[in-house]
Formats: C-alpha cells, structure tokens, sequence
C-alpha cells in the first residue's frame, strides 16, 4: 500500500521543502524582528502615542521581507510556478515550467531532458512527437529556445528532416544535445515545416561553480573535463589577454566547423564573446582535436568558459580570475 507522501503528486513533495538556494528570511533577520517587537511591548506605556505608527512601519516592514522571499521562492521553484503561474515580474501562465504539449485535451509533444541536466552542460533530450512516423516522414523539424529573464535565443535543433529511423510505435521521436548556457526558465518552440507544432517550458538548474580540477594529456596539464574538453592554463588575470590551448576529445563529425568561446560569470546572466575560429580533428597532446586560442575575461572571480561547436553546446570549464 502507498503512504500518503508516495500518493502525493512532485509538486506537492517539492513543496515540502524550501524553495530557496539559501535561506532567505535569516535568523538575524527574525532575531532583528523580535527584538523590536520586544522592545516595542516594553516601551508601549511610554511611547502611546507613537506606537499606531511604530506598529504600521513594523508590520510594512516585516511584509516586504516576506514579499521579497516569496517573489524570489517563486522564481526558484518549479513547482510554485505551476501551482501559482504569477503575471508580471517576468511569470506568466505561458511560462509555467511543461513537459508535454497538448491541443485540445490531446497530447501532442513530450520533451525528455537526460540525466541530471544542468546549465553549461549538454545532457542530451529526446523529443516525442506523439503521432506515428506516417504522418510526419519526409518532413522538417527544427527546435528553437528563448530564455525568459534575459532574452537569449539559440538554436536547439537546426532543420532536420524526419526519417524511419525516428519511427516508435505510435509516435515519432528526434534527439538533440540539449545544453543550455543559462540556468532558469528556457521555451523551446517547435516547428515542422515552418508551422508551429507545440512549445516546451523546462527549468533548467545551475551547474556547480567548483574550479574544473587539473588533468594530465600527454606531457601536459590541463584545466577542464578529462575526456571531453579542457587547455593548457597559464592562470588568469582580470583584463589582460594570455594564450591557451585548447584540446577536445570526440567524434570528427562532432570536431569539425565552427568553434565559439563564451563566458558568464557566477551571479550575472549576461553571456560575453571570447574568441571565435574555425575547429578540425587532428590528434595532439593526446586529443582528438587542437586549436591556439587568446582569451580575456574582464573582471575577477568566477567564470564559466564554454565552447560550441556549430551552435551547439560541446562542454565548459569553470576558473578563478585573479584581480591584477
């Protein structure tokens, strides 16, 4: 027999527990809160005639802490967003975090991210479009993401034509890299054959922000993700340009085009071009593929670094800038 918590459905679990990355309403901040309370009951018989005043600016104040963590919790949680789709403050019903897409009570389309995806990591997703390869063979699918707070579009999927090979039983299923350069809410809108065939909301986490560990390739060590992609780090220095070698390892149709160098830093969500070149396989050092690059991030702290290949996300590497 099911317990009452395994009944319940994810969005009432993920309800249980706080909502916030850190805690937001602090116990200085309640501490700060009581006191004043506190001290306000001792001094009532003195301050009678101020306290309909006091009581007003604690109560406003106490209710704007509370706003505060509210609007934050919402914009943190998933599941408050589809229980409470709030308007304004950058929420709206059409923002409401959905897997599937469905047309008149119909189930129409179903995204499947992979593993545990997060921003700065491609993990790969499946999307089902929920009728049979019959009706849709020979035509043309292509994927596109938004994402809400900043604006940033991207290409999730360029044109593809279906084929037999995505046949199931009653539905037809393509694959994408899915990696995200941003976490948050992120749309993706699919068309085939240029017409609208239904949209996908999905919250996509922060990855970890802990320094990418050193490796060895050959005589050299490297900064990155062993096996996929790191370089050769001399360090970094807020605003002054330095060379590094990147190496990556994979496929040669993966290797092979053009090659994108971006950044953000840990707290923004704002996305600077690096450096940009053409990419081709050749062994070095151990990779499957090489390429000199001169890079520059302008100000200390914590970046991500992550490269495309073709518009698509291959991998990144998180460093420490030093002030100069």
């Amino acid at each position: 027999m099911k317990t009452e918590q395994e009944q319940q459905p994810d969005w009432m679990q993920e309800l249980g527990s706080s909502p916030f990355n850190e805690p937001m309403f602090t116990s200085s901040m309640k501490s700060r809160v009581l006191n004043s309370a506190g001290s306000s009951s001792l001094m009532k018989n003195r301050t009678m005639r101020r306290s309909p005043a006091r009581s007003r600016f604690m109560a406003a104040s106490v209710l704007t802490l509370l706003l505060i963590a509210a609007v934050w919790g919402w914009r943190e949680s998933p599941a408050l967003q589809q229980l409470v789709p709030i308007k304004g403050l950058g929420g709206s019903p059409e923002w409401t975090p959905h897997n599937v897409y469905a047309e008149n009570g119909v189930d129409k389309l179903q995204a499947i991210p992979g593993g545990d995806f997060a921003a700065g990591a491609p993990a790969g997703a499946w999307w089902n479009l929920l009728a049979p390869i019959q009706e849709l063979e020979g035509k043309h699918i292509r994927i596109s993401a938004v994402h809400r707070d900043t604006g940033t579009t991207l290409e999730e999927l360029a044109e593809t034509e279906i084929t037999s090979d995505m046949a199931y039983n009653d539905f037809t299923r393509v694959s994408s890299r899915f990696g995200m350069p941003l976490s948050g809410l992120w749309k993706f809108n699919v068309m085939v054959d240029d017409e609208p065939y239904g949209d996908i909301v999905i919250h996509v986490p922060d990855s970890s922000w802990e320094p990418s560990p050193s490796f060895k390739s050959g005589v050299y060590d490297m900064t990155g993700v062993e096996g996929r992609l790191g370089f050769i780090n001399p360090g970094f220095i807020a605003g002054q340009p330095n060379k590094y070698m990147w190496h990556f390892w994979g496929r040669s149709e993966e290797l092979t085009g053009d090659l994108f160098i971006t950044a953000v830093k840990r707290n923004t969500s704002k996305i600077i071009d690096v450096f940009e070149t053409t990419l081709r396989p050749g062994k070095h050092n151990g990779a499957d593929a090489a390429i000199p690059t001169t890079m520059s991030l302008p100000s200390a702290g914590q970046w991500r670094i992550m490269a495309s290949i073709n518009g698509q996300l291959f991998g990144s590497v998180i460093v420490e800038v030093d002030s100069p």
